[in-house]
């Protein structure tokens, strides 16, 4: 490694013409010419201590970069980029600041990153370690495309990646090389060529990063080619791998959870990202990477809300737009505002969720989220031509395209269009049976159900209750709420007392989950049928769980810095809450929060 030491010591003091009185240590200031007799021993004297200066500087210097380079590895950003700081403070050390750069990515300052890794590649370039500066060159393209938006530098930056890797020995870059470009590509034959490629090379090499990384590109293109179980199937082999510590760096971990989110998301399937969750939970805690778990928020409200976490989900999907809007980014994967966009619709801000929607027209992954909001405004038409529009372009027996044919059933029944909605039902069943994906049987029978109480068949009520139960059984907390809300619906004339016990357990649990709109619908059945549909104001119902734990520590007295004390959450956390609690409850003070949560909580 080379490390030029920041000094101009020997000229600036040379400058100041210093030296000692022969007869005394008084300091004489005076100017010495360069070639003068006095000039040459001073200069001696001044480089013998630039030398050991540099030599001690030099042995601190990599000391500090290792602990730098221990830092990232263990997960400790805050410490990593100040180890790197502090030596790049000293040098002009390439590694220095390329470790920053990385530090600083993952502490969500990625402009920070990027000028630290330009200047990396800058300094790697300078010292002719070329493949070094192909790297950094390739990150550069990805991050330009990824968290910027900008096509321009991201092409710029992989061309300049190609011409120095044609000075450089055949290799993992080359792989690398083709890793980018399989990323960058629209076309997903093309993408789906270049990530073997990349595969093939990391086996040649034993790159082990580039090996999980290419299986999981290549799986996010075999999912979007509509080979799903294949695709998947490699996705949850990089998973395996990234989980058990094999990759040598924590940015393909996060890589590849996201490339497993994204796939999932496209392939309409939620148990996945279910089952891995607890598995992620236990890799980051068990090797004390809990900081992990936070970097990508979206990716991390997937897992949340996989189990069940509603408003841990919505607080880090709020965050996450609130950071992409400040620093003028764009989301990596999913966009955390359509994300956001369902949880508002499940609550029935529609007007929040349409605000969330807008430029997200052209996103594959806020179309069931705009469909969703079509639906709850009572807009059926409207969302059967955005989700037709979408099929035709997917095709119509892809599973992916069945999450989109479930939503097709319920518009074509809202339009009262039956052999619309009986001809998407077909649709499913054909993918049901040609795949055997459990969640894509369980939607088709919801269906088929449903089908049959708008039409008045007898059969609604097992069919429905047959969906009820599979949905459970995959974890799908929030289909199974909503089902059950239908199979209640179709129990009010053969069983009226089933009915009023089944639309209580639906509400209990869409309330639980955030869906306040149908346990609004839940508990309105409850009442038509004479039972009492909701204890306590509607307003209670709007706070998430930990809101609820917020505002009964309000009821108590505490301030803030107590709640977030007793809750081990931070001060600005709290108050966060706080605010929320003000806004959903439509209370202006701290007494009149404290005075409805003693009227409707109670104490402790």
């Amino acid at each position: 490694m080379r490390v030029r030491i920041r000094s101009g010591y020997p000229q600036r003091v040379a400058a100041l013409g210093l030296h000692r009185h022969p007869s005394d240590s008084r300091v004489i200031r005076r100017p010495i010419r360069a070639g003068s007799p006095e000039w040459r021993p001073l200069w001696l004297a001044i480089s013998r201590a630039k030398c050991h200066d540099a030599l001690v500087s030099t042995t601190t210097v990599e000391d500090v970069l290792a602990r730098g380079h221990e830092s990232l590895a263990a997960g400790n950003w805050s410490d990593a980029r100040d180890s790197f700081q502090e030596v790049a403070d000293l040098t002009d050390s390439p590694e220095a600041l390329d470790g920053l750069g990385r530090a600083l990515w993952w502490l969500r300052d990625e402009r920070g990153a990027v000028v630290e890794r330009e200047r990396a590649y800058a300094g790697f370039r300078r010292d002719g370690e070329l493949a070094r500066a192909a790297r950094v060159a390739l990150w550069l393209a990805r991050e330009y495309e990824l968290a910027f938006g900008n096509a321009a530098a991201s092409r710029g930056w992989l061309a300049r990646a190609d011409r120095l890797l044609r000075d450089v020995a055949p290799g993992a870059e080359q792989g690398w090389l083709d890793l980018a470009r399989s990323e960058s590509t629209r076309d997903a034959d093309t993408a789906a060529a270049l990530a073997s490629t990349a595969l093939a090379v990391a086996h040649g090499s034993g790159d082990l990063d580039l090996e999980l990384r290419a299986l999981a590109q290549l799986g996010l293109v075999e999912v979007t080619l509509g080979e799903t179980d294949r695709g998947l199937a490699r996705l949850d082999e990089a998973m395996a791998a990234a989980t058990s510590g094999e990759p040598a760096t924590l940015e393909t971990f996060a890589d590849i959870c996201c490339t497993l989110m994204l796939a999932c998301e496209r392939a309409g399937d939620s148990e996945r990202p279910q089952q891995w969750s607890s598995v992620l939970d236990d890799f980051v805690r068990a090797h004390d990477h809990v900081a992990l778990l936070g970097f990508c928020r979206t990716c991390c409200a997937d897992v949340y809300a996989a189990n069940g976490r509603i408003d841990s989900a919505e607080e880090e999907l709020e965050l996450a737009v609130q950071e992409l809007t400040a620093s003028g980014q764009r989301s990596r994967c999913i966009p955390p505002s359509a994300r956001l966009a369902d949880i508002r619709v499940l609550q029935g801000r529609f007007d929040e969720a349409e605000q969330l929607l807008e430029g997200l027209e052209g996103e594959p992954e806020a179309l069931q989220a705009r469909v969703a909001l079509r639906l709850a405004r009572g807009e059926p038409a409207a969302a059967s031509a955005l989700l037709v529009r979408r099929l035709d372009e997917l095709g119509w027996t892809n599973l992916i395209a069945a999450p989109l044919l479930a939503q097709l059933v319920e518009a074509r029944l809202l339009e009262d269009y039956l052999d619309g909605a009986t001809a998407a039902a077909s649709g499913l069943e054909e993918i049901a049976t040609t795949q055997g994906r459990e969640r894509v049987e369980a939607l088709a029978t919801a269906s088929r159900g449903r089908i049959a109480f708008a039409e008045g068949r007898g059969n609604a009520p097992d069919l429905l209750l047959e969906a009820v139960n599979r949905f459970a059984a995959l974890g799908s907390r929030l289909d199974a709420a909503r089902t059950r809300l239908e199979l209640a619906r179709a129990l009010v004339i053969p069983s009226p007392e089933v009915a009023i016990d089944t639309a209580r357990h639906a509400r209990t649990e869409l309330e639980a989950l955030g869906a306040l709109r149908e346990a609004d619908a839940a508990a309105a059945l409850m009442r038509s049928l004479g039972a009492k549909g909701r204890a306590g104001p509607r307003a209670a119902g709007l706070l998430s769980r930990r809101e609820t734990e917020v505002l009964r520590l309000l009821g108590d007295g505490l301030s803030n810095r107590e709640i977030a004390e007793r809750l081990f959450i931070s001060p600005k956390t709290a108050e966060h809450h706080v605010s929320r609690i003000y806004a959903k409850l439509d209370v202006n003070s701290r007494a009149e929060a404290a005075a409805y949560a003693v009227r409707h909580l109670g104490g402790e």
